[in-house]
């Protein structure tokens, strides 16, 4: 019974570790994409699927210059180049993303409200 409590104990202090790393890496990734112009982030929490977080930059014409993703379940996902979204016009993303899943949709969305918003 110990081990066990001893067992779950170490899991939860790697979990902790690994979120704080996951967190580092969204603060480097959004700080690198600030130098490059107006940013715009979305989120979709997943209560039991994958969540999704998306980052948008766009210039002053509204030109997506760099878009990445961070999709999973996991505290090992990582924010990749989102190309299906790089230099497009936020104003004719509805058409790319039609056919993309609803978590990303939705990221997607909340990420352009954002830019718009500020």
């Amino acid at each position: 019974m110990i081990k066990v409590l001893w067992l779950a104990a170490a899991a939860w202090i790697l979990q902790g570790v690994l979120v704080y790393f996951q967190i580092k890496n969204f603060q480097s990734k959004l700080n690198e994409m600030r130098t490059k112009g107006k940013v715009g982030v979305g989120t979709v929490k997943g209560r039991f699927g994958k969540g999704v977080i998306v980052m948008l930059c766009i210039n002053d014409e509204n030109l997506i210059t760099d878009a990445q993703i961070m999709s999973g379940t996991t505290v090992f996902a990582r924010f990749v180049p989102f190309h299906a979204l790089i230099n497009q016009n936020i104003e004719h993303v509805e058409a790319i993303i039609k056919d993309m899943k609803k978590q990303t949709k939705t990221a997607i969305v909340k990420a352009i409200s954002s830019l718009e918003s500020s």
